[in-house]
C-alpha cells in the first residue's frame, strides 16, 4: 500500500539548503499535482591532515558549518573504536559551542597516548543530523595524523685545506621556524663572528624541515 519515489541530487548541485516539491497524480484518489515539500539541508565538515611532534599533547579539530541544529560529534580512533569521553588519561573530547549553525569539536591526544601511536594514524569524526535523524545518514570524515620526531642530520665533509667550506645541519620533525641557531667551534660561539671568517645562515623553515649552514672562509 505504499510507493516511494526518489530524487537523487548530484554532488555538484547539492551545495546549499534547498526545498524541493514532490507532486503526485492519482486517479484512484482523484488527485492531480498534489505537492508536498521535501527539505534538503546541507552542512560542511572540515577535518584536515595534521603533522605534529610527539613531544607534547596534540589537539585535532573537526569544524562543522551550516548545521540546522546542534548535534554531537563522535570521535573514532585508529583502531576504529569510538573514543570515550571519560578516558581522559588518553584523550579529552570537547564538543565545542554551537553558534549560528557552526561548531568546532576537538580531540586532545595526551602525550602518553601519542607515544603509542604509529607514525601515521587515522582519526575520524562522525556526526548525524539532529533535526532529521530518521532519514539522514552518518557523515564520517577521516584525517591522517603524522607524528614527527626531531632529527638533526649533519652534512660532514672533507675538503682541501685553505678553501671556503659550507657545512650544514638539516633539522627535520619541526612545524615552525627554529627559535634560535648557534654554531660553535670547540665550544666557542662563531655565530657572532659572521662576516669575518664565518658566515652563518639560520635557514628558512619549509615543510617540516630547516637547513642551517655555516660557511668557513
Amino acid at each position: 500500500n505504499s510507493q516511494t519515489t526518489t530524487l537523487t541530487v548530484k554532488a555538484a548541485a547539492n551545495t546549499a539548503d534547498s526545498t524541493y516539491s514532490c507532486a503526485i497524480t492519482s486517479n484512484e484518489w482523484l488527485v492531480s499535482n498534489r505537492q508536498t515539500n521535501v527539505i534538503l539541508n546541507v552542512f560542511s565538515v572540515l577535518f584536515n591532515d595534521v603533522a605534529a611532534p610527539v613531544s607534547t599533547e596534540q589537539t585535532l579539530t573537526c569544524t562543522v558549518t551550516g548545521l540546522s541544529q546542534n548535534t554531537p560529534v563522535t570521535w573514532i580512533g585508529p583502531d576504529n573504536s569510538e573514543i570515550s569521553n571519560s578516558d581522559t588519561t588518553k584523550y579529552v573530547v570537547g564538543q565545542g559551542n554551537y553558534i549560528f549553525g557552526s561548531k568546532s569539536s576537538t580531540l586532545t591526544i595526551k602525550q602518553a597516548m601519542l607515544a603509542t601511536l604509529a607514525s601515521s594514524s587515522q582519526f575520524k569524526c562522525k556526526l548525524k543530523s539532529a533535526l532529521y535523524p530518521t532519514h539522514s545518514p552518518d557523515v564520517v570524515e577521516e584525517m591522517t595524523l603524522t607524528l614527527l620526531k626531531l632529527v638533526i642530520e649533519p652534512t660532514n665533509k672533507e675538503l682541501e685545506t685553505g678553501t671556503d667550506a659550507t657545512i650544514s645541519c638539516i633539522v627535520t620533525g619541526i612545524t615552525k621556524q627554529l627559535d634560535a641557531v648557534v654554531w660553535r667551534k670547540d665550544g666557542t660561539d662563531v655565530t657572532t663572528l659572521s662576516g669575518n671568517n664565518y658566515v652563518v645562515s639560520a635557514g628558512t623553515f619549509d615543510s617540516n624541515f630547516q637547513n642551517t649552514t655555516l660557511t668557513v672562509k
